[in-house]
C-alpha cells in the first residue's frame, strides 16, 4: 500500500526521537505498519506482532496460506489440507473476528466452506500479523486481529542502479503433485514502477499422513498488473489490479472429508482494484495524506452434476480511505497524530437453480455498509517523572456506525454504532528491556448472513412417512430464520509483557531479540449459529404433515473469556539464526464452563538455519511440536462436562535449503521436504490428517538490467 511505504519512509526521515531502537531503512522489515496508524518498530510496538519479508517468504517457498503463515504465533488454519477450504484464527477468533487485507483492501468474502484467501503466495511480498483487538482502527472485524498481505513492487527485485527484468519460477510438490509456474516482468525509473505478473497453479489429490487420499483438484491462474506514478516530490500514485480464478473439483464442503460421487465443479474467481493517492510535501510535517479506492469482487460458483444443480455466492465490496499524518514537536516532545476516515459496503448475492425463487438457502441478498473516523496520537517522554530511559504512549479512539438490509427477507433494517478506544504503552529503562501494556475495546457487527439467514438449512428423513415409488424416505427440511435483532459483539482486552534485546550475548557480536505477553479477552454478546433439530408434533399423527425438523438461527450467546501467552525469541550469530514461538490458548464460556473459540493446543516452534557464504547456500531445519488437546463441552441432559474432542500431540520436523550462486546472477534454487518423517496427525479438529511427507523444488531466474 503506498502510503504505508511512504509513511515508513517518513518514518525513518522524521525519527530524530531517541526510540530504544531507532528505525533504519534497512530495518523496515522489523516494523510494523498495520498494528499502528504509523510504522513502529516491532520491538517498541505495545503488543505482539509478526512480521513476513520476502526473504523468508521466498525462502519457504510456499503454496498456500496455511503453509505461509505455519510458524506464526497465535495464528492457525482451521478447514483442512485443501486450499479451498483454509480459514484462519488469531487467539482463539476467528471468522467474522479476523480482518483480512490485501493492499490494505478489505476482503470480506466469508463462506462456511468456501475459504478466505484468493491470492497466490507467489505474489506476496510481506504479511503482516496484527494479534488481539484492532477495532479502534479498523473497526468492525478486528476484534481477533488483523491479518495483511502486500503484494509486489517492481523495486523488490530491482536495485537502486537496475531499469528493468523478467522473472520466471517453476516449482513442483509431491504430495499433491503441485505444479507453479510463474512469470514476471517489472520496470522503475525515477517517476514509475510498473510490474505486471502471470501465474499458473495446478494440483490434484492430497496424500495425508494417514496414507489415504483426499480427493482435490485445483486449476489456478492469477495475476497482478500495478502501476506507481509519482508526480513530484510531494505527489504520487497507485493503481493496480489483482486477479485469482480457479476450477476446483471437491466435495460440496471443501472442508469435508471424501464423499462418494458428491464432487462438484467450483468456479473461484476474484478481482481486486486499487486506486490511491499520496500527497507527502517536505515542507508541510503537518501532512501525509492519502485518499484510497478500493473494490473487490469474489464470486463462487458450485455446479452438482448429480442432481444437476448450481449455486452461486457474490459478494463485493467498495470502499473508500482517506488518511493523515502530522508530525510536531511540542516542549522538546516529537508528537505524531494520525486521522482517517473510512467507508465500505459490502453488497452479497445468493442463486439456487433448485429454489422456486431462485434465491440460495443461507446466503440472503442484501448490504452492509460501515462509515468510521478514528484518531491515533503517539509521542515519547524522555525520562519520564524523573525515571531513565524513555516512555511511548499511544491513544487512539474510533467511532463506526453501520446498518445492514436484506429487503427479500425482511423489511427491517439492521442499525448500530459503537466507540473503540485504545490504549497502549511501552516504558524502555534501558536499551536491552522494554515493558508493555494495552487496554482496548472492540466490536463485531453481525454479518448480512447471521441477521438474515433464509432458505432451507438441512434436510432429513421423515420420521414416519416413506415414499415406496422412490423406496425412500420422504425428506423434510430444518429451515434457517433470520434474526434481526442481533447485536454487536463487544469486548474489553487488556494485554501487558516484556521485551528483552541483547548484544554480545555468548559470542562478540551476536544478537538475541525475545518478547513475552500475557492476553485477556472478556468477550459479551458472542454471536452463534444455534440450530433447534426437533420434528413438529404433527410429524407423528395423521396426515403427518406440515412436518418440518425445526429451526436454525442467530443468536447472542452470554459471557464468554479467551486468555493466552506468546513468546517469541530471534537469536543470531554471524552465519547462523534461531527462532523460537510459544503460544498458550485458552477459551472458555463463562456461563457453561465450556471451551470457547477456535482453540488450538500449546505449540513450539523451532527454526534454525545456517548460511554457507563460501556456495552462497542456505541448510535449514523447522521443527513443530505441539500438546495433546481436549475440548469439553457441557451435557445440558446431565448438566456436567464431557469430552467432545479429542487429538493426540505430535512433533513435525521440516527441511529446507536455498542455493544462489553469485557466478549465475539471478539463479536461486529452492528444496525442501515438508513433513520429513511421514507423520499422521491433526493439527485441527476436521477428521481428517493434514498432509503428508511432501518432497518439493523450485528454480527460479531473473534478468535484470
Amino acid at each position: 500500500m503506498l502510503s504505508r511505504k511512504l509513511s515508513a519512509a517518513l518514518c525513518v526521515l522524521a525519527t530524530t526521537q531517541t526510540t530504544a531502537n531507532s528505525l533504519e531503512e534497512s530495518d523496515l522489515e522489523r516494523v510494523t505498519v498495520y498494528g499502528s496508524a504509523n510504522p513502529v518498530s516491532l520491538s517498541d510496538y505495545p503488543g505482539q506482532v509478526s512480521v513476513l519479508s520476502l526473504e523468508e517468504i521466498q525462502l519457504f517457498d510456499p503454496s498456500s496460506m496455511s503453509a505461509l503463515f505455519r510458524d506464526v504465533p497465535g495464528l492457525e488454519f482451521s478447514g483442512g489440507p485443501r486450499r479451498t477450504g483454509e480459514t484462519p484464527s488469531i487467539r482463539g477468533r476467528g471468522g467474522e473476528n479476523v480482518l483480512i487485507l490485501l493492499d490494505g483492501a478489505r476482503q470480506s468474502f466469508i463462506s462456511a466452506h468456501d475459504g478466505r484467501f484468493f491470492v497466490d503466495p507467489e505474489l506476496i511480498r510481506r504479511a503482516e500479523v496484527v494479534k488481539g483487538p484492532a477495532s479502534s482502527l479498523y473497526g468492525s472485524g478486528a476484534v481477533g486481529g488483523v491479518l495483511a498481505l502486500e503484494t509486489l513492487d517492481a523495486a523488490d527485485l530491482l536495485s537502486n542502479s537496475e531499469s528493468y527484468g523478467l522473472k520466471t519460477k517453476f516449482g513442483l510438490q509431491d504430495a499433491n503433485n503441485d505444479v507453479l509456474a510463474s512469470f514476471t516482468a517489472f520496470a522503475q525509473s525515477e517517476q514509475i514502477d510498473l510490474i505486471a505478473n502471470f501465474n499458473k497453479r495446478t494440483s490434484e489429490d492430497i496424500t495425508l499422513g494417514s496414507g489415504a487420499e483426499l480427493s482435490s483438484d485445483d486449476d489456478i491462474a492469477s495475476g497482478l498488473v500495478k502501476l506507481g506514478y509519482t508526480v513530484n516530490q510531494a505527489l504520487s500514485l497507485e493503481a493496480s489490479w489483482q486477479h485469482f480464478d480457479n476450477t476446483a473439483i471437491e466435495p460440496n464442503n471443501g472442508q469435508g472429508l471424501n464423499e462418494v460421487d458428491n464432487d462438484v465443479i467450483k468456479d473461484i474467481t476474484s478481482d481486486n482494484y486499487r486506486l490511491e493517492l499520496a500527497l507527502t510535501p517536505d515542507d508541510m510535517p503537518w501532512v501525509n495524506a492519502s485518499i484510497t479506492l478500493f473494490k473487490a469482487s469474489t464470486e463462487v460458483e458450485e455446479y452438482d452434476p448429480s442432481l444437476p444443480r448450481t449455486t452461486i455466492r457474490e459478494i463485493e465490496t467498495e470502499g473508500l480511505s482517506l488518511r493523515n499524518t502530522s508530525l510536531m514537536d511540542v516542549a522538546g516532545t516529537q508528537l505524531r497524530m494520525s486521522v482517517g476516515i473510512d467507508w465500505y459496503e459490502d453488497t452479497q448475492q445468493g442463486l439456487d437453480t433448485n429454489t422456486e425463487s431462485g434465491l440460495r438457502g443461507g446466503v440472503p441478498d442484501g448490504s452492509g455498509e460501515f462509515l468510521g473516523a478514528f484518531a491515533e496520537w503517539e509521542f515519547t517522554l524522555k525520562e519520564p517523572l524523573g525515571l531513565p530511559g524513555q516512555l511511548l504512549v499511544m491513544p487512539s479512539i474510533r467511532y463506526d456506525k453501520f446498518e445492514s438490509e436484506a429487503p427479500s427477507i425482511s423489511t427491517e433494517r439492521s442499525e448500530d454504532s459503537a466507540t473503540s478506544p485504545r490504549i497502549a504503552t511501552t516504558y524502555s529503562p534501558s536499551e536491552w528491556l522494554s515493558l508493555f501494556a494495552s487496554y482496548s475495546k472492540g466490536f463485531r457487527a453481525p454479518s448480512l448472513n447471521e441477521l438474515f439467514l433464509d432458505g432451507v438449512h438441512f434436510s432429513v428423513p421423515h420420521p414416519t412417512l416413506f415414499d415406496p415409488t422412490q423406496n425412500q424416505f420422504v425428506f423434510v427440511n430444518n429451515n434457517f430464520v433470520a434474526n434481526t435483532e442481533l447485536t454487536a459483539e463487544r469486548s474489553k482486552s487488556y494485554e501487558f509483557g516484556f521485551g528483552l534485546d541483547f548484544e554480545d550475548v555468548l559470542f562478540d557480536k551476536d544478537t538475541l531479540s525475545t518478547k513475552v505477553s500475557h492476553y485477556r479477552s472478556d468477550i459479551e454478546n458472542l454471536i452463534d449459529l444455534n440450530v433447534d433439530f426437533a420434528y413438529d408434533a404433527s410429524c407423528f399423527t395423521p396426515p403427518f404433515f406440515p412436518c418440518s425438523a425445526g429451526v436454525s438461527s442467530s443468536k447472542n450467546l452470554d459471557n464468554g473469556e479467551i486468555k493466552g501467552i506468546e513468546l517469541t525469541s530471534d537469536y543470531q550469530l554471524s552465519q547462523f539464526a534461531l527462532s523460537v514461538n510459544y503460544s498458550h490458548i485458552e477459551g472458555v464460556d463463562l456461563d457453561t464452563g465450556s471451551d470457547l473459540g477456535s482453540l488450538t493446543p500449546d505449540r513450539l516452534n523451532l527454526d534454525a538455519r545456517w548460511h554457507f557464504k563460501q556456495i552462497d547456500g542456505l541448510i535449514g531445519t523447522r521443527l513443530q511440536l505441539a500438546k495433546s488437546f481436549t475440548r469439553q463441552a457441557l451435557n445440558t441432559e446431565s448438566g456436567a462436562l464431557e469430552d467432545v474432542e479429542h487429538r493426540a500431540g505430535y512433533g513435525v520436523i521440516d527441511l529446507y535449503a536455498k542455493w544462489s550462486p553469485s557466478t549465475v546472477k539471478g539463479l536461486s534454487v529452492n528444496f525442501g521436504i515438508d513433513n520429513l518423517f511421514d507423520k499422521d496427525y491433526e493439527r485441527v479438529f476436521e477428521g481428517v490428517s493434514a498432509m503428508g511427507r511432501n518432497v518439493k523444488a523450485s528454480v527460479s531466474y531473473t534478468y535484470t538490467m
